[in-house]
């Protein structure tokens, strides 16, 4: 991938396409050719009058006094309707990209001609990109024939906005780059990213980046206490991993420390209280809070963001033979509660509740877990809203205001204290389902509450329904979206600058 960012007219852009955006009733694009003006002016009273409805693309006359061959215009008005903060104009970038695609155009230039052109064009970036992501490592001879050479961007804007518009546009690139490598973590087949695997890429990603990375194996997990991460991976041929990446930087804008914990489930079965055939082949995307957490740290790394991080992952593969743990089975945490196995489908909870008492034993102050926990919140919020739990009002607000910035849709859930009884067992301290029938992404989260070490501020994050998708939507195609990357990245940048 270059980009690039330049002052210079759009008529003189070397580029094979100029991509105008028409948002909130103007196009970010002006020129002093006579041709690209007229173009210019037709689509914007096109778009005023609603006559058109998408975008505009035509071939530019080489006699014109244009160097580029073809103009794109494009409106984000279509399919608009409620999008928050700049989804619109990230889709539409993405549309853009994906149409100079199918005619074979990989040398683009974004005219920026706007009064925010550091946030315009950060957000053309990111549909851009995310659009464009084509996922064929598993094609075979398919996948070499569907490989296609890289985008090279330009991004036109007005004199003096360069510097602002670089540094913009480098951030951006670095945090979408690091979703993309989520969402290849979220796509991998379960033989192919077993826990040995994630453990292998937390590695590689800590040395590549001087972070300190601690692996615990299914021999320590079993010694050391923690035994719901052991019980639940220990019926595979993948034995269970936890990794624990602490990122230090030399100096930080807050005295917090920040635990980021993933649900890092490379296969779940349902154990033997299997699942249905219609759910089973998607589970491999069971991982989707480990790939967000990693992802993040990438991303934090990168950008060298003046927090204490520590990322913490617990990763199974529940499976099913001789010593698959038991539906009955009662298991002792490593902060002394004992749990009653009702139903070995609900094994995410069983550790998370690991990577939370390590939380505590790294002395974090914050944590926020990423996890696909519960159907519940999908069907509850649909394809394209995660699940927001916490008691603290504070970490609410943040997140919320971190969501509209970045496009991760959040909706506020409860936990309910009067809910709580329904997780006592009379045989264990807690029973792994509810007694009640409805409501399970509430009682999941409530499960979760009972695991905070005490005094830590703590958020949660049911991504069931967002870390994958089984249809196109916005700026992604099918599979992984990375969800919780940017929201991360954001949430931690709004929290070093108060």
């Amino acid at each position: 991938m270059a980009v690039k960012v330049t002052s210079r007219p759009l008529a003189d852009v070397s580029a094979d396409a100029i991509i105008a955006l028409h948002d909130g009733g103007k196009l970010f694009a002006h020129s002093a050719n006579a041709l690209l003006r007229k173009h210019f002016e037709s689509f914007a009273k096109a778009v005023k009058e609603k006559k058109s409805k998408r975008e505009w693309f035509c071939t530019l006359a080489t006699a014109a006094g244009v160097r580029a061959k073809y103009l794109l215009l494009e409106s984000t008005n279509f399919g608009a309707t409620g999008m928050p903060g700049d989804e619109a104009l990230k889709s539409a970038a993405a549309r853009a990209v994906a149409l100079c695609r199918d005619h074979g155009i990989t040398k683009v230039a974004f005219a920026c001609h706007c009064d925010d052109a550091a946030r315009v064009a950060s957000a053309i970036l990111e549909g851009a990109l995310l659009g464009d992501f084509h996922d064929v490592r598993f094609k075979g001879t398919a996948g070499k024939r569907e490989a296609r050479p890289s985008l090279a961007l330009e991004f036109v804007v007005n004199p003096g906005d360069e510097e602002s518009v670089r540094e913009a546009l480098s951030q951006a690139e670095i945090i979408v780059e690091a979703q993309n490598h989520a969402r290849e973590l979220t796509n991998a087949p379960h033989h192919v990213l077993t826990p040995q695997a994630m453990a292998a890429y937390a590695t590689a990603l800590a040395r590549r980046h001087k972070i300190e990375c601690t692996v615990l194996n299914e021999k320590q997990l079993q010694k050391m206490g923690y035994l719901p991460t052991w019980e639940v991976g220990r019926g595979s041929e993948y034995p269970p991993r936890m990794m624990v990446l602490r990122y230090r930087p030399k100096r930080t804008a807050i005295k917090e420390h920040i635990a980021l914990v993933g649900k890092g489930m490379t296969y779940d079965t349902g154990g033997l209280c299997i699942k249905g055939r219609p759910d089973m082949h998607r589970m491999n995307n069971d991982m989707g809070g480990a790939a967000a957490v990693l992802g993040a740290l990438e991303a934090i790394a990168r950008l060298k963001l003046p927090v204490r991080v520590t990322v913490i992952i617990a990763s199974a593969h529940n499976a099913v033979d001789g010593a698959a743990y038991h539906p009955g089975a009662i298991l002792k945490a490593r902060n002394g509660k004992t749990i009653y196995i009702e139903n070995t489908d609900a094994e995410g909870r069983l550790i998370l509740s690991d990577c939370f008492y390590r939380a505590g034993e790294e002395k974090a102050d914050i944590m926020w877990d990423f996890a696909t926990l519960t159907g519940a919140v999908s069907a509850a919020l649909g394809p394209n809203i995660a699940g927001l739990f916490t008691d603290d009002l504070a970490l609410r607000q943040l997140f919320m205001e971190a969501a509209g910035d970045t496009g991760d849709n959040l909706w506020p859930l409860p936990l309910v204290p009067e809910y709580e009884p329904s997780l006592k067992h009379n045989l264990a301290d807690l029973n792994n389902m509810s007694s009640e029938t409805a409501g399970n992404g509430l009682h999941a989260a409530n499960f979760l509450k009972a695991f905070v070490p005490e005094k830590m501020r703590w958020v949660h994050v049911d991504i069931a329904g967002v870390a994958a998708f089984t249809k196109p939507r916005r700026y992604f195609r099918t599979g992984g979206t990375g969800f919780g990357v940017r929201l991360i990245v954001e949430a931690l940048r709004r929290l070093t600058a108060r």
